[in-house]
């Protein structure tokens, strides 16, 4: 089993959908999947028709001393969600803490599940450590828009072990040109070679409920996903 981890460097770049495109790019290719919410906002059912007043998920049923394992949806055959649930700020709070006294929690998960899935992915937020302790990540992706406030954040970063992944790209900006240029020079290979195209698709995906390769399969936003998740079979290949 291989885990991927998404991480936004800041809220707003996408990070959510392009995780949930991708699960079901890896499903497409015959992979089985396990998308894992853990941000907060609960955001990622809704690309897979989960009812918005839904309240269930992993960090619900670990504040109501539930079972974790049985919040999962079974999207398709080979194709599953966990999401994070409804909680209240305090309780949130709570999953934080106890995130931070465990550490090795979801490492015991991934183990748990290995023999059900061949890829979790891991929809990371960008400011709570806690959550973003989700065991060993054999891939982590930080994501992140060619713009000055992105540019900015870069430059404080104190990890350099995620690669970076250009979200929304519009090759018409010539500010969003430059900066792919200096971060290019500044990053190296840290950068991935492809980038996710600004595409009209992927924001009216959410509309409908759907990933981007599920309601648009020949966008330029789809085609780019499928590309990102041929990547990351190529580099489990040279992994193993």
């Amino acid at each position: 089993m291989t885990t991927l981890s998404l991480r936004g460097l800041r809220g707003g770049v996408g990070t959510s959908s392009l995780l949930s495109a991708t699960g079901q790019a890896l499903h497409s290719l015959g992979e089985r999947v396990l998308l894992v919410d853990m941000c907060p906002e609960n955001l990622l059912r809704l690309y897979f028709n989960v009812g918005v007043n839904e309240s269930a998920g992993w960090a619900r049923a670990m504040v109501d001393g539930q079972d974790w394992n049985t919040q999962a949806w079974t999207v398709v055959p080979g194709l599953s969600l966990l999401p994070y649930g409804r909680l209240k700020w305090a309780e949130q709070e709570q999953v934080e803490q106890r995130l931070r006294q465990e550490p090795e929690l979801w490492r015991r998960r991934q183990a748990a599940l290995a023999a059900q899935f061949d890829w979790i992915l891991f929809d990371v937020p960008p400011r709570l450590p806690g959550y973003a302790r989700v065991g060993s990540s054999d891939m982590r992706l930080l994501i992140v828009e060619a713009d000055a406030a992105c540019h900015v954040l870069l430059q404080q970063q104190e990890s350099d072990d995620e690669q970076l992944l250009i979200n929304r790209y519009d090759p018409a900006s010539q500010l969003q040109r430059d900066l792919q240029l200096i971060w290019r020079k500044q990053f190296g290979e840290r950068l991935l070679a492809l980038n996710i195209h600004q595409d009209e698709a992927m924001r009216e995906a959410l509309a409908f409920k759907k990933t981007v390769g599920a309601y648009a399969e020949a966008s330029l936003a789809a085609q780019d996903v499928l590309s990102l998740a041929i990547w990351c079979l190529t580099r489990r290949q040279e992994t193993l």
